[in-house]
Parts: structure tokens; sequence; C-alpha cells
């Protein structure tokens, strides 16, 4: 009895061993170290097992037998952890808060220091800037240990400084900020320690640019790539300086020759070469780029136009992250429209709104998908567990008929297990699901948030605007931005997911009003009552709405009369009516908004488009303006 029960226990031993050697070392490696995190000792042993032989595999057997690591092991485990992107870096904290122990030693520890130096950068980063402070006050007094002369605390010391400068920088105290920057760069000088002065020259540039000195930044900015050539291995900051100059000259412009040259020389490095393709597109794309350096770049890349360089450049960027995806299509449809192709602009423009909501909603993408790939992974380790226990039962009932009744009564006890285990982890699915929900909250409150900081910055561009017409259009930009930040703050608000629009109508409407020199001498009517949209509707409904009434106070209104404003949005039998209209002049007779040049009215002809709608525009004592559309649920049944 006994040997068999041994027998059974290796051919299931040998079997799960050999289902889990179809995964690759890497994502065996990933499950070790979640386990470890999940404080999990056994299971992260199972995995190991399969794990070939290298000496990061010798750290992880060290760990999972309660083996003391040597500092620069602990080093090793804690950046492979730190460069997870699917853990939350809160877990490696306090994993390195239970492991890592203030050396006793009088000798100062690099690979300690190093490693809270991590902590400290990853926690400001990634979760707080309070649990930051907290890490910096504790290295700061560790290094209080030893004496101030020597020459590798100093460095130490003045490395550490970059948490307090980025704190400046964030509350956006210029001055601190920049005293602290300098005192630590002339130190940094007196030590003859290249690396640390490109590193606070690089920190230098950052408030340079909250002051707006341009020119400065840029000198400050050569400097370091003159100290990163005396230097054998270039640092860290290398890259981001060439781009920091790279954008610099372009905003600045008349530097097209040294541009080109820089942008050259970071895509002959394999590793940021796919960064350049945005680059290329941004030094297109402004007004004073001659066609002697368009001709250059497109020849250097073998297209004969910009829309094939465009088209080309997001075939070869497609292994970019979202974000940077994001700003190629930014840029490649500002180059389309300087060079006339206003249409393709258009469309790239379009790419890159509906690109915008992916990246806003990416992080929840993520965490679904997260949480269903770990629920399948133990559904199917369950299942493979119950499917070889049957196989063995199988196997003991052929050999052994007489254990039958014992393996029958230990699979309903197993069975019985698992239906408690299904019980609790259907409570702590439905626990789970309540979370995301707050989770999509959050993130249309995120969403809102990034909304206002991208209206915020275009406020500040307009301030260095001189030309009415440029400003005109940077003050649209934001208005756009508005009304889609408004749609999100709305989400935020409703447990439902849906936008009440009456409510949203009339804030929008105080939103244009308040911007206009008539906003007391417009008198507004507003229609609507239980609307409720999703974001898919409400977003390009509300650009649409945004549109006309701006376009009404530019040309409706005036001075000299009261002026009326009137919106209504009614469901009608299988689609919705949306109705503004002013009390103004009239739209001229020969005028067709479907054949506008202007953009904004092309916006409101694609939105209505994208609404499966019509649009009729007429003059009744004023502009009247019939817009029929259908909403999400009614577009999926058209499909």
């Amino acid at each position: 009895m006994k040997n068999h029960s041994l027998l059974i226990l290796l051919f299931f031993y040998i079997s799960f061993f050999g289902q889990q050697q179809e995964l690759s070392q890497e994502k065996i490696k990933n499950n070790v170290e979640n386990f470890l995190l999940q404080k999990e000792i056994d299971s992260a042993k199972i995995f190991l097992n399969q794990l070939e032989e290298s000496d990061y595999k010798k750290i992880l057997e060290k760990i999972t037998s309660k083996k003391e690591l040597t500092y620069q092991e602990q080093y090793q485990l804690f950046s492979s952890l730190s460069n997870r992107t699917s853990i939350k870096y809160v877990q490696v904290s306090n994993f390195i808060d239970e492991i890592v122990i203030i050396p006793e030693t009088k000798k100062f520890n690099e690979a300690f220091f190093k490693i809270k130096c991590d902590q400290i950068y990853n926690l400001r980063d990634d979760v707080s800037v309070e649990k930051a402070s907290e890490k910096y006050k504790e290295l700061e007094n560790y290094l209080s240990n030893f004496n101030e002369n020597d020459i590798t605390i100093q460095k130490a010391r003045l490395r550490i400084q970059t948490h307090p400068i980025v704190l400046h920088l964030i509350e956006r105290e210029v001055e601190k900020g920049k005293t602290l920057v300098l005192d630590c760069l002339e130190k940094s000088e007196n030590l003859k320690d290249i690396e640390l002065q490109i590193m606070f020259l690089y920190h230098l540039t950052d408030f340079l640019v909250l002051e707006g000195k341009l020119q400065e930044y840029i000198d400050i900015s050569e400097k370091s790539l003159e100290l990163e050539n005396q230097i054998p291995k270039k640092s860290p900051y290398y890259h981001a300086i060439l781009q920091h100059l790279i954008d610099a000259y372009i905003f600045k412009g008349g530097y097209k020759e040294k541009v080109l040259l820089l942008i050259d020389e970071l895509y002959s490095d394999s590793t940021y070469k796919i960064q350049t393709y945005s680059l290329y597109l941004k030094l297109l794309g402004r007004p004073e780029t001659d066609n002697a350096t368009r001709d250059e770049i497109l020849k250097k890349f073998q297209v004969n136009n910009v829309k094939e360089l465009v088209d080309k450049f997001q075939i070869l960027g497609k292994d970019l992250n979202s974000n940077d995806f994001f700003k190629l299509l930014l840029e490649g449809s500002r180059a389309l429209e300087k060079n006339e192709f206003f249409k393709e602009a258009l469309a790239v423009k379009d790419q890159s709104i509906l690109l915008t909501r992916k990246i806003y909603s990416q992080d929840l993408s993520k965490s679904l998908a997260d949480f269903k790939i770990e629920q399948t992974i133990k559904t199917k380790q369950k299942e493979i567990e119950h499917e070889q226990e049957k196989n063995k039962l199988y196997l003991i009932i052929i050999i052994l008929g007489a254990v039958f009744f014992i393996i029958s009564l230990l699979i309903i006890r197993k069975i019985m297990n698992q239906s408690k285990e299904l019980t609790t982890k259907n409570k702590i699915i439905y626990k789970t699901l309540k979370e995301k929900e707050l989770l999509i909250k959050e993130v249309h409150h995120r969403v809102k948030n990034n909304f206002n900081i991208v209206a915020s910055l275009l406020e500040l561009q307009s301030q260095e605007i001189s030309d009415k017409k440029t400003l005109d259009l940077v003050n649209e930009g934001k208005n756009r931005v508005k009304s889609m930040a408004l749609i999100h703050q709305k989400l935020y608000q409703n447990d439902s997911g849906l936008v009440d629009f009456d409510e949203y109508l009339r804030l929008l409407t105080k939103e244009i009003t308040s911007i206009h020199t008539l906003k007391d001498k417009v008198i507004t009517e507003i229609s609507s009552e239980n609307i409720f949209f999703d974001v898919d509707t409400a977003i390009p409904l509300g650009l649409i709405i945004n549109e006309i009434i701006t376009n009404a106070y530019k040309y409706a209104f005036s001075d000299e009369k009261e002026n009326k404003l009137f919106i209504s949005i009614h469901k009608l039998e299988n689609h919705y009516q949306l109705i503004i209209q002013d009390n103004g002049s009239g739209i001229p007779e020969d005028f067709d908004i479907k054949t506008a040049k202007s953009l904004g009215l092309r916006l409101i002809n694609r939105l209505v488009k994208q609404l499966y709608g019509t649009l009729n525009q007429v003059n009744d004592n004023g502009a009247r303006f019939e817009i029929n559309f259908k909403d999400n649920y009614t577009r999926k049944l058209v499909n």
C-alpha cells in the first residue's frame, strides 16, 4: 500500500513537471518572483526547479531557503523586481523593507546605498512623495555615520540631493531649486566628478524651462555634451540631453543643420533609433523648415513626399509605447498640415485622438488583463491537478480494486474542499469587481485631470503667441480639450458610467460664456431632460456643440442687441435630435457647412458622420442647426 502511494505521487510529480516545462524561462522566473512577493515559498520552489542554471537562480534559491543574501545579491534581486511593470512597486518596496537591513559594519556599503537610492526614486515616481521622503531621511541618517571628509561619502551625499531638487521642481520653487542645484554642481566640480556634474546640469535645465530661459537652457545642455566627451562611457543622461537640445533648437528655429546632426546621432544608436521618427517629423512641421531640409530627410528614408514618410514612420514605429506613438502621430499631423496634405493631416489627427483614449485606459486594461491571467493560471493548475488525480484513480482501480473505497473518500473530500475554495473565490471576485468599478472612476478622474493639464499648457503657450490667427487656433483647441475634460468629469461623478447631458450642456455653455466679453448679454435657453450618453457618444457630441456655440459668439452675437441662444436635445423614435439656434444675422445663402474649409466646421462634419448623423442648416430669425444622430447602442445595431 505504501509503495503504491509513492508510485502515485511520483507519477503526479513527473506529469506536473512536464506540463510546467512548457513555460518560457522568463515566465518561470516571473512566477518565482511573484510567489516570493506573495510569501508563497512552496509554490516558488516548484517553479524554481524548472529554471535553468544562472547566477540569478542561485540568488532565488538562497531566498527560498531563507539564506542570507549579500547586499550585491539583494541589489540584483530588487533591480529585477523594479523593472517588472506588471508588479506594483509598493510590493517591491515592502519586500525591501523586510529583507534589507542597515549594514552593521563601519565601512560604507555601496550596494546598500544603491538599493535605497533606487527605492527613493521609484517610490517618488510610482507610490507617493511622502514615502520617498521617509526613505530619503533614513538614507541621510545612514550617511551621517561616516566621515564627512571621505570623498566617497561626499559624492554619496551629493547624489541623494536629487530628491529634494525634484521636490522643489514639483512645487515649482524655482529659486530654492536652482540654488540647491548650483551648490551641488559647484561641489561636484570641486570633487572633479564629471558624472555628478552632468547629473546636476541636467536638473538645472528643468528649472530653466520653468523660467523660460531658452538660450541658457541650450548653453547648459551643450556644456553637458562637452563633459560627456570627457568620460569613457556615456552617462545615463546622455540621450536625454540630446533630445532636449533637439527640442530646444527646433523651438528656437534657424538651426536646421544642427538639429539634423543631433537627430542623426540619435538615429545611429539602435536603442534610440525608433525615438527619432517623431523628431524628424517635428522638424518638418516647423514653418521655417525649407524645402532643401525636407528633401534631405525624404531622401534619407527613400520616400517621395511627407505623406509617404509619415506612413513609413507609423510602420517603423509600431513597437513604440502608446505615449511615444501618440507623439509620432501628433508630429506627423503637423508635418502633413505644413506640407499641405490637409486631408491626411486630419486623418492622422483622428488616429492620435483615438490613441489618447486608449492611453488613458491603459492602466485599467492592464490591471484587468493581469487579473484575468492570474485567474486563468490558477484555474488551469486546478484543472491539471484534477485531471491527474482522475488518472491516478483509474490506475489504482485497475491495479488495486481493494482500495477503491478509500480513494473515493479522498476524491469526495477533495471536491468538498474545492467547493469551499470556489465559494471563497467567488466572494473575492465580487469584491475585486467592486474595486475595478472604483478604478474605472479613478481613470476618468485622471483623464479629466490630464485634459485640464493639456488645457493649461495651451493657455501658457498662448501667452507667448502674438499672431491673432494662431492665438485663436490655440484657444479653440483649448476649448475643445475642456469640453472633453468636462465629459470625463461627469463620468467620474456618475456611478452609472453615463453622462447626464442636460447637466453637461449647462456646464459647457457656462464655460464657453465665461471666456467671452458678451457673457452678460446672451440669454441661453436649454431644453433637455433625462438624456444620458456613454463616452463614445458624449465626446463627439460635446465637441460639435462646443464648435457651434463658439461660432455663435464669434459671428452671431454683438453688443448692440439682446442676444439669444437656444439649445435642445431630445430622443425621437429611433434617433436623437440636437437643435442649436441663435438670433444673429443668419448664414449666407451661398454658404454650405458640409463643404466648409475651416478646421472647426470640418471637425463638425466628421463628428456628425461618426455619430451616423445628418446635419441641416437653415435661417430662421438667425442661424439654426439641426443634427439627427444615433447613440452608441443604435450605431452598433447598424453595424
